[in-house]
């Protein structure tokens, strides 16, 4: 009677054989899961290259941000001080124009003060030659009294003279004191608008040069050394460029 399929048996090579009963060796399965495990720590130590780019990328991305907010913080103090700058740029201006003002108004001042005072010593000589011309004139009209002469008409002529001069001298001596007090309003009024001119006041501080940064800034330059120095260690696993 002729074998069935099912009763048809394969006979294994010696290969086969050989493999078949090391498996069923006493041990031998111990042995297949130690070799397994080594097989698996294996393949886990090809995955860390893979672990320790993503952790490298991480990290870069990491710093980079850093010095991008960084990079941004230093704009914003950069902005700060050239406000603030700005700032007493104009403040030095609008003080020179305030002290160009004041200086300007007490020169006034000064010249009309000099003025004032030369009037005043014009006048005050005036009136003492038309005191002295005055005091001339009576002494010769006395001279002159009751006299019926050729020398008391003289004299009376001449102490009409010093009269007039002394009237003339008073009249210059008004005149330059009216002057004068012109003058000194003059000053016055310039010393007033010196007072009134008002200095600008200080611009308050800006933050950034109020609160500079408590850490110095983190240099760019930097960052990229350590890049470099993260992709060799990449190479170094057989990744990166």
């Amino acid at each position: 009677m002729a074998d069935t399929d099912d009763e048809q048996t394969v006979e294994l090579g010696p290969d086969h054989r050989g493999k078949r009963e090391d498996e069923l060796a006493p041990g031998a399965e111990a042995a297949g899961e130690d070799r397994r495990a080594k097989e698996w720590e294996a393949g886990g130590d090809l995955d860390s290259p893979d672990l320790a780019a993503g952790t490298s990328d991480d990290e870069e991305a990491a710093e980079d941000h850093e010095a991008e907010q960084q990079r941004i913080r230093e704009e914003i103090e950069q902005d700060a001080r050239e406000e603030r700058e700005l700032q007493d740029a104009r403040y030095r201006q609008d003080v020179n124009r305030a002290d160009a003002e004041i200086a300007e108004a007490m020169r006034l001042a000064h010249i009309a003060e000099g003025n004032r005072n030369d009037y005043r010593a014009e006048a005050a000589g005036e009136r003492r030659l038309a005191r002295n011309d005055a005091a001339h004139s009576a002494h010769l009209r006395a001279g002159a009294a009751g006299r019926d002469d050729p020398q008391a008409d003289a004299d009376r002529a001449a102490a009409d003279r010093f009269q007039a001069s002394s009237y003339r001298q008073d009249r210059l001596a008004n005149y330059d004191d009216a002057v004068a007090s012109s003058y000194g309003a003059e000053a016055r009024d310039r010393r007033n608008e010196a007072a009134e001119v008002r200095r600008p006041e200080q611009p308050p501080a800006a933050e950034a040069v109020r609160n500079p940064p408590q850490a110095a800034p983190r240099a760019r330059k930097n960052l990229k050394q350590q890049r470099r120095r993260k992709t060799k260690e990449l190479r170094d696993f057989g990744l990166g460029d």
